[in-house]
């Protein structure tokens, strides 16, 4: 039913499979800490309006009294 062999043998296969994902893990981890500051650059080039206080789905709209119309504070000073 049991032998040592067996027992050894599955003890070998788990410990590859475990430190197989703990590489697996540092080779992700070090390739998302090298990408960080690259994408931390292309973040500030993308073209966000300002008044996004550092989130991508929110933008602070104020009313421009000319046209009555909503836009980000950069637009409304581009129309000025």
């Amino acid at each position: 039913m049991f032998s040592i062999s067996k027992l050894v043998a599955l003890a070998v296969i788990i410990g590859v499979i475990w430190f197989g994902f703990r590489l697996i893990g540092r080779l992700d981890a070090a390739r998302k800490a090298k990408a960080a500051p690259e994408a931390g650059g292309g973040r500030a080039d993308r073209g966000r309006p300002t008044g996004t206080h550092g989130r991508d789905d929110v933008v602070d709209l104020v009313r421009d009294e000319r046209t009555g119309e909503y836009v980000t504070p950069d637009r409304r000073d581009e129309r000025t």
